[in-house]
């Protein structure tokens, strides 16, 4: 491949990240396009150079010393269209009055996200931005902040959710029924159905009041008081890197225990669990539903349960423990109510 070819490969491929993410700055390009290496800022910012001063994208100022936001222009979009790409400009983006740009009210979120998705592309996950999502699935009331794809043939799809500033006690419930309504397998967006939840945070927020915000406790919180069962969630804690960027990103996950599942797990032992001499099957009653648990013999420590409604099983699921298969059985009865409203 001469250097011509080359060039050429590293242009679309850039362009294309850009309208991928609607806009993005040279350290997210650089390692979206040089993801292994340690240059890779150093090679982003060559790369935005040279874009704009070929006409190819459009630079414009960040707030806050944030840098330049890298925007598709006209003659980037003639290119990709030509190689088949379909694009759009990004002069849209933001308000120009004069020569004066203003940027989207929710850039220092969008770079936040752009941040995870980056970090989380670098580790190996097949990431779709918001932007995409939304092109491709306009049709939908609420969207995630990306979609990203666990590395490995068998990875799960997650939902990404960035939270940047302090939610509402609404808009905080909104954001926990959808972390509810993925888990249970319920939301299709772009042909994949994700089922497990990533909340990206800066470590350290401070309010419009002047209080830390503590991310992971508030979001655990609501998810705790919505969810018709126990949750796991990824938090994805970063760091500041200068005025808005994210530098280092720890992933950690963390079982929300749902309020539900424990009232009825707690209605299902004060109503008493009553032991089948016969075939070792213990069974209570919640309401209309009756949940059994038994231990298997054919595996040692591990224990079946399932519940019945109006006299149809589920299928048996698996614990290690008794107490487990209660809950689990409490579950699934909380499971069958949410979807039964």
């Amino acid at each position: 491949m001469n250097n011509h070819e080359l060039r050429l490969r590293n242009d679309l491929a850039a362009l294309r990240f850009i309208h991928h993410f609607s806009w993005l700055r040279a350290a997210e390009l650089g390692t979206l396009m040089k993801p292994h290496t340690a240059t890779a800022p150093e090679a982003g910012a060559r790369l935005a150079r040279s874009l704009v001063k070929r006409r190819l994208v459009l630079a414009r100022k960040l707030p806050e010393g944030a840098g330049h936001a890298l925007l598709l222009a006209t003659a980037g979009v003639r290119l990709l269209s030509e190689y088949g790409i379909p694009a759009t400009s990004g002069k849209s983006i933001g308000y120009t009055s004069g020569a004066c740009w203003t940027p989207p009210s929710t850039w220092k979120h969008d770079l936040l996200a752009h941040g995870v998705l980056c970090e989380l592309f670098k580790r190996g996950y097949e990431v779709l931005p918001e932007a995409e999502i939304r092109r491709r699935s306009s049709n939908m009331a609420k969207l995630p902040d990306g979609l990203v794809r666990a590395p490995g043939n068998q990875g799960q799809w997650h939902w990404l959710e960035v939270e940047h500033a302090r939610k509402s006690g609404q808009h905080m419930h909104h954001l926990a029924a959808a972390i509810a309504a993925v888990s249970l397998g319920q939301v299709e967006l772009c042909g994949v159905r994700p089922t497990r939840c990533i909340v990206a945070y800066f470590a350290t927020t401070i309010d419009e009041r002047g209080h830390q915000l503590d991310h992971r406790t508030r979001v655990s919180k609501a998810v705790a008081t919505t969810a018709p069962h126990d949750i796991a969630i990824t938090f994805a804690e970063c760091a500041r890197k200068g005025a808005a960027g994210v530098g280092e990103v720890q992933l950690i996950t963390t079982a929300v225990v749902a309020d539900l599942t424990s009232a009825i797990l707690k209605r299902l032992n004060a109503n008493g669990w009553h032991h089948d001499a016969n075939n070792g099957v213990m069974q209570a009653h919640y309401g209309r539903y009756t949940a059994f648990i038994w231990q298997d013999d054919d595996v040692e420590d591990r224990w079946s349960y399932q519940i019945e409604q109006d006299g149809n099983p589920t299928p048996a699921g698996y614990a290690e423990k008794i107490s487990d298969a209660k809950r689990c059985a409490a579950a699934l009865i909380s499971v069958a109510n949410a979807i039964g409203r």
